[in-house]
C-alpha cells in the first residue's frame, strides 16, 4: 500500500509540474507580447529638452521705447538647442506640457521692471515691480500645454529696466515634463 501511495504521489507531483511549466510558458509568451506590443506603440526615445539662461553680464538693460524681446545671451544649457538666444525664442520641438520658470532683478533706485512671458503671440503672465528703496527681483513659473513649433519668449516693456551681473541675476530657465 506503501509503494502504491509513493507511485500516486510522485505522479501527481509529476503532473503538477507540468501544469506548472505550462503555465509559466502561457505567463512567459503573454508578458512578451505585451512587451513587444507597448514597444511597437511607444516612442523609442523619449524627447530631451531643457535650458537654464542668464540674461547679460552688461549690467542695465533698458529702459527701452518700445516692448523688447528679452535675448538671453548667457546659455548655461540648452539641451535639444530649442532655444534660440539670437532670437529669444523657445521653440518646442515636440507636443507636450513644459515648465517654464524666471528670475528678474533691478537695483537702480526710480526703476521699475515689467515683463510678461509669450506663448506664440499671447501673454499668458505678466509682472511688475518697482524699485523705491534698495533693489527688486521677482520670480514666477508655470506650466503650458505647447504644439510642436510654438513659440515661448519673454519681453521687456517700454519704459521699464532690468540689472544683471555675472552673478546671474535674470535668469530664464524651462523644459519638458513630458510629451503628449
Amino acid at each position: 500500500m506503501k509503494i502504491e501511495a509513493t507511485v500516486t504521489m510522485i505522479n501527481v507531483f509529476t503532473a503538477l509540474e507540468a501544469r506548472m511549466t505550462s503555465t509559466d510558458n502561457e505567463v512567459l509568451e503573454i508578458f512578451c507580447k505585451i512587451n513587444k506590443f507597448l514597444y511597437a506603440h511607444l516612442p523609442t526615445e523619449r524627447p530631451k529638452v531643457a535650458f537654464s539662461l542668464g540674461l547679460t553680464d552688461a549690467g542695465g538693460v533698458g529702459p527701452f521705447n518700445t516692448d523688447i524681446t528679452l535675448k538671453f545671451s548667457k546659455v548655461f544649457y540648452n539641451f535639444g538647442e530649442a532655444y534660440n538666444p539670437v532670437s529669444g525664442c523657445f521653440t518646442a520641438p515636440v507636443r507636450g506640457a513644459y515648465y517654464f520658470r524666471f528670475t528678474m532683478w533691478e537695483y537702480r533706485t526710480s526703476y521699475s521692471m515689467t515683463v510678461s512671458l509669450f506663448h506664440n503671440d499671447k501673454r499668458v503672465m505678466w509682472n511688475f515691480d518697482r524699485n523705491d528703496e534698495f533693489y527688486v527681483n521677482m520670480s514666477n513659473a508655470l506650466i503650458l500645454q505647447l504644439e510642436k513649433g510654438d513659440l515661448v519668449y519673454m519681453t521687456l516693456h517700454s519704459g521699464y529696466s532690468l540689472y544683471d551681473t555675472a552673478n546671474n541675476l535674470v535668469t530664464f530657465s524651462g523644459f519638458l515634463l513630458f510629451p503628449l
